[in-house]
């Protein structure tokens, strides 16, 4: 993100030495902010006095926020990332535009080169670079002409110049891995957003859920599975279902590996199969936060014996850690193509279904251990009033009676709560204000019947 104040009809001109710099150096501009602002004399004499004791009017002026180490990587800098815009802050530059003009006239070139160069420079101190040993100066000149010119900012003039932009990319991928394994949470900080409900109990995921990856030139739409189980009953077959029917076609498999389970024969003869049938497979393990070094070097050697892998990245997909990595990797696979979503589109789920899932999710942390297999959650009302206060009204389905007043709780304290926390998400989730309604129904083995799997959404050919 590249913000230029007071510069008028220069600011693409400066935009496009930053750009340069940053394409240089294999900066995404969505991983960084860099703000710039032109001058007068007056102030830039006033920055130096404060920030450096010099009374002087000086031609650019770099405050850096962070100590930069090259190649670049995002997750290097969590404490620095704007949680809005998801960028790093990399600093500030002041250009004077009065000895801008100055040293144009003295050099014998046009302001624009020198705005350009100054911009350039500028960039470089908030990389890391400086000119004070006669080395440093000239690595430092080096990659400014280099820059400069890559842009078509010339001591002889200023060339025409078209940003050519990489084409668009588009693809799927699709998340396998055992239940519990992280998926949702990975798909989750991949996207963003909240896409996939997360909770510490196996099987949380049933349905195809798609979170969409945007960034300038890439989009990749990503498949979050059930965990591939043996099923028990016919929502176990749509979850498997959806597992088969989510992995055909797609243009990378993402396999996560628990840190913490470690890897067993199953998961070692699914990655292999899908390494048969043509996938491009990239194995994430997952949890590494959780475990000694060790038995993630362990987990890394295993998996490097399977032949045909395009990569296996150690992450921690709660904390974030080398998740940046992890999309390089899989956006790398995506062939050319246009978008398939709008750029501020991040699933393709209404909100009917997350306001389901989101109850759902606040149920499954809530509940005993016997509980969660049993439940569904169906929407009767989602409407908003004249005063735009929505109003949302869903049954919480169980499939026993000795689990209605489980979830009901003593005085209805945990169907309170249920909902408490739900609508908490919900309305952070919309921005709007909402009245949420939930009741306990009984609907016994609904897990086996068809027609009711179909009603929940829970619908092969819909999911096909």
């Amino acid at each position: 993100m590249i913000n230029v104040y007071n510069a008028n009809e220069y600011t693409t001109l400066i935009e496009r030495a930053v750009k340069g710099a940053l394409k240089h150096f294999n900066i995404a501009r969505k991983e960084v902010e860099v703000e710039i602002e032109l001058i007068e004399s007056a102030e830039m004499q006033e920055l130096n006095n404060e920030a450096r004791g010099i009374d002087a009017v000086t031609d650019v002026l770099s405050f850096p926020s962070l100590e930069v180490k090259l190649p670049f990587n995002v997750d290097d800098y969590p404490m620095d990332v704007d949680p809005e815009s998801g960028a790093v802050l990399l600093g500030e530059i002041y250009i004077c535009f009065d000895r801008a003009k100055e040293q144009a006239e003295e050099y014998g070139h046009s302001i624009e080169r020198e705005l350009g160069f100054l911009a350039t420079h500028g960039m470089l101190h908030l990389l890391g670079y400086d000119h004070i040993e006669d080395g440093e100066r000239e690595e430092m000149e080096a990659l400014q002409d280099a820059i400069l010119n890559s842009v078509g900012i010339k001591r002889d003039g200023i060339e025409e110049y078209e940003e050519v932009e990489e084409p668009t990319k588009c693809g799927y991928a699709v998340i396998l891995g055992r239940p519990n394994a992280g998926k949702s949470t990975l798909i989750n900080a991949i996207v963003g957003e909240k896409v996939s409900i997360v909770s510490w109990k196996p099987q949380t995921t049933r349905n195809r859920i798609i979170g969409i990856y945007n960034d300038d030139n890439v989009q990749v739409v990503f498949v979050d599975t059930p965990g591939i189980h043996a099923p028990k009953n016919e929502l176990g077959k749509f979850m498997m279902h959806s597992v088969k029917v989510a992995s055909e076609g797609v243009d990378a498999v993402i396999y996560v590996v628990d840190a913490e389970k470690g890897l067993d024969l199953s998961d070692v003869q699914r990655i292999e199969n899908n390494v048969k049938v043509g996938n491009k497979v990239v194995v994430a393990v997952n949890k590494v936060d959780h475990v000694l070094k060790e038995k993630v070097a362990e987990i890394l050697l295993e998996l490097a014996k399977i032949e045909g892998l395009v990569a296996i990245v150690p992450i921690s997909a709660l904390r974030g850690k080398n998740v940046s990595e992890l999309i390089k990797e899989i956006t790398a696979l995506m062939p050319e193509g246009v978008k398939l979503y709008s750029d501020d589109q991040y699933t393709d789920r209404n909100m009917r279904f997350m306001a389901s899932e989101i109850i759902r999710e606040k149920a499954l942390r809530l509940l005993d251990k016997e509980i969660p297999y049993g439940i569904a959650v169906s929407i009767n009302k989602y409407e908003y009033r004249e005063n735009g206060i929505l109003d949302i009204d869903a049954d919480v389905i169980v499939q026993k009676q000795q689990h209605k007043p489980i979830v009901l709780g003593k005085k209805g304290e945990m169907i309170k709560r249920i909902s408490t926390y739900a609508r908490q998400d919900l309305e952070e989730m919309t921005g709007d204000k909402i009245f949420l309604t939930l009741w306990v129904r009984v609907k016994e083995d609904w897990r086996d019947d068809i027609g009711l799997l179909n009603n929940l959404g829970y619908n092969k050919r819909d999911d096909a």
